[in-house]
C-alpha cells in the first residue's frame, strides 16, 4: 500500500510538470476578496426512491437558503434505472426553483448527469414491474435515456453537454457518453475560457486523481488525459460514494478533481477489510461552491446533522497560483492521531440472536473495541489497522491484519470521538489459540500514530 501512494505521487508530479498546457488563469491573484461571482451546489449519488426523496427536497432547501445560482447532481439520481425515480429528482426540484428560478426570481441552472445506477440494463426485475413491454420502453431509462431525459427534465438531451452560468462554463459527461468525451473536446476546447476556471462533472472519479490509483470506482483515464490539458479545469465525480471527511477527495495535478460523496449513504473504500458497525446512513453530504476572482472556496456540508464536514477548502486562482491541494505538498504536512496515554482495547464474542426456529448459532464473529485516538493538528483517525498476535507476542509477523474505517470516519468532526470497532471473522483466526490484537490509528493519507493492545482472548473451538 506503501509503495503504490509513494508511486503514485511520484508519478502525478512528474505527469504535472511533464505536460506542455496552457497558462493557469488570467486574473491577477491577491487577497482573498470573498466576492462571489458564482454560488452553486454539488450533489452526487442520490439514489432517490420513495424513502429516500425527503432527504433531496432538504438539501434542496438547504441550496435554496445559500442563494445558488446553478446544483450540478454527478450521476446516480435512481437506484433501479425506473423512469418514476427519474421523476422525483424532478418533481423535487420543480417544488424548490419552479420554472428553475429561486425565490427572489434569479435563474438556477440544472446541470445533472445520468450515472450506471440512472441507465441499468433491462433486467428480469424490470420484466416483472413492467410485464408489458410499452410501459417497459417507457419506465426503464436505459431503453431510452435520451426520451426519459427530456420527458423528465424538458430539455435536449446529448450524452456530454455545456452550460454557461454567470460567465462560467460547466461541462457534463452522462454514464451514456463516456465514449463522446474525446470528439466533443476536440470540437469544443478552444471555446473554453483559459482565464477562468471551468467546471466538470461525471459520475467516476477521473482515474489516479482523487483517492489515488487504489480509489473505487474511476474510469478508464480518459477524462484525466483530456482535463490535464486544462489547468484551469475543476471536476466533480461521484460514484463511490467515499465521504467528504476524507482529505485524499480532493486532489490538485495537471488540473483538480474533486469527490462528491453522496445524499444516500457513506461508502468504504475497498482496501477496509473489516466492518466497523458505522451507521452509513448519516452519511448524506454535499458542497457548497463560491467562485470569486481570486478562490473558490469549497464548504462541505452534512445534511443528516445540518453542520460543516470540516475546514473549507480554499483554491486560489490566477496567474502563478498556488496548488495546495497536491498529494506530495499535504503528505509533508499530515501528522499521525494518537491514543491518549492509557488507553485500553477489549475484545468479546458476538453472541448471534436467535433464528426464526429459536435456535441460536454459534458465535462466528469477534468484536474489538477502543476509544477513538485523539486528532492532531486536525489530522483525525480516519483508519485503524489491527492486527492479531499469538499470545503475548507483538513484534513478529501477524496472525492476519484488517484495516477498517473509524466508526465515525464519515461524520463531522463535532460528531467524531465516539467509541471505535473492528468485526473480525472467527474463520480469519485459528482455534483455541491465545490472541492478541494490536491497534494503530491511522489518517487518512497514511500517517500511523502508536500502537494499544487488547488483553489475550483465546479462540473458541
Amino acid at each position: 500500500m506503501k509503495m503504490k501512494r509513494r508511486t503514485f505521487l511520484i508519478s502525478s508530479i512528474a505527469t504535472t510538470a511533464a505536460i506542455g498546457v496552457r497558462q493557469m488563469f488570467a486574473v491577477t491573484p491577491g487577497t482573498v476578496t470573498g466576492t462571489p461571482r458564482l454560488k452553486f451546489g454539488v450533489l452526487s449519488d442520490t439514489h432517490l426512491d420513495c424513502n429516500t426523496r425527503a432527504w433531496f427536497r432538504t438539501a434542496l432547501e438547504w441550496y435554496r437558503e445559500q442563494g445558488i445560482d446553478a446544483l450540478i447532481i454527478a450521476g446516480d439520481m435512481t437506484n433501479y434505472g425506473c423512469f418514476s425515480e427519474l421523476m422525483y429528482t424532478a418533481q423535487e426540484w420543480e417544488r424548490a426553483f419552479p420554472n428553475d428560478k429561486a425565490p427572489d426570481g434569479r435563474s438556477v441552472t440544472k446541470l445533472f448527469c445520468y450515472g450506471n445506477h440512472c441507465v441499468l440494463p433491462e433486467s428480469d426485475w424490470h420484466r416483472k414491474q413492467y410485464p408489458d413491454p410499452a410501459e417497459r420502453q417507457k419506465n426503464v431509462v436505459a431503453l431510452d435515456p435520451k426520451g426519459a431525459w427530456e420527458r423528465a427534465f424538458h430539455e435536449a438531451y446529448a450524452p456530454v453537454y455545456s452550460k454557461t452560468v454567470n460567465g462560467y462554463q460547466f461541462v457534463g459527461v452522462h454514464w451514456t457518453g463516456h465514449n463522446a468525451r474525446e470528439a466533443w473536446f476536440d470540437a469544443h476546447a478552444k471555446e473554453i475560457d483559459p482565464s477562468k476556471p471551468f467546471f466538470y462533472f461525471q459520475h467516476p472519479h477521473p482515474k489516479d486523481t482523487c483517492y489515488g490509483k487504489w480509489a473505487w470506482g474511476h474510469d478508464d483515464g480518459t477524462s484525466t488525459r483530456i482535463l490535464s490539458q486544462f489547468p484551469n479545469a475543476i471536476a466533480f465525480s461521484g460514484h463511490s460514494h467515499f465521504p467528504l471527511t476524507n482529505e485524499e477527495t480532493i486532489w490538485q495535478g495537471a488540473f483538480t478533481s474533486i469527490g462528491t460523496s453522496s445524499l444516500n449513504y457513506s461508502g468504504t473504500c475497498d482496501y477496509c477489510n473489516a466492518s466497523n458497525g458505522a451507521n452509513h446512513h448519516q452519511g448524506r453530504q454535499g458542497m457548497l461552491v463560491t467562485v470569486c476572482d481570486d478562490h473558490v472556496r469549497i464548504e462541505r456540508h452534512e445534511f443528516f446533522t445540518n453542520q460543516s464536514l470540516g475546514d473549507d477548502w480554499i483554491l486560489p486562482i490566477g496567474k502563478g497560483a498556488t496548488k495546495p491541494y497536491e498529494y506530495a505538498t499535504r503528505i509533508v504536512k499530515r501528522v499521525a492521531p494518537e491514543f491518549k496515554a492509557g488507553t485500553m482495547a477489549k475484545v468479546e464474542l458476538v453472541l448471534p440472536k436467535p433464528d426464526k426456529d429459536g435456535k441460536t448459532p454459534p458465535p462466528s464473529q469477534l468484536k474489538v473495541t477502543f476509544p477513538a485516538a485523539e486528532s492532531r493538528e486536525k489530522c483525525r483517525a480516519y483508519n485503524y489497522d489491527v492486527e492479531a498476535f499469538v499470545e503475548e507476542v507483538t513484534d513478529g509477523k501477524p496472525l492476519k491484519k484488517w484495516r477498517t474505517h473509524a466508526t465515525d470516519y464519515h461524520l463531522p468532526p463535532s460528531k467524531a470521538g465516539g467509541e471505535c470497532a473492528c468485526f473480525i471473522r472467527l474463520a480469519d483466526l485459528p482455534k483455541k489459540t491465545g490472541v492478541r490484537f494490536v491497534i494503530h490509528p491511522v489518517e487518512c493519507f497514511g500517517k500511523m500514530g502508536a500502537a494499544i493492545s487488547t488483553p489475550v482472548f483465546t479462540t473458541p473451538d
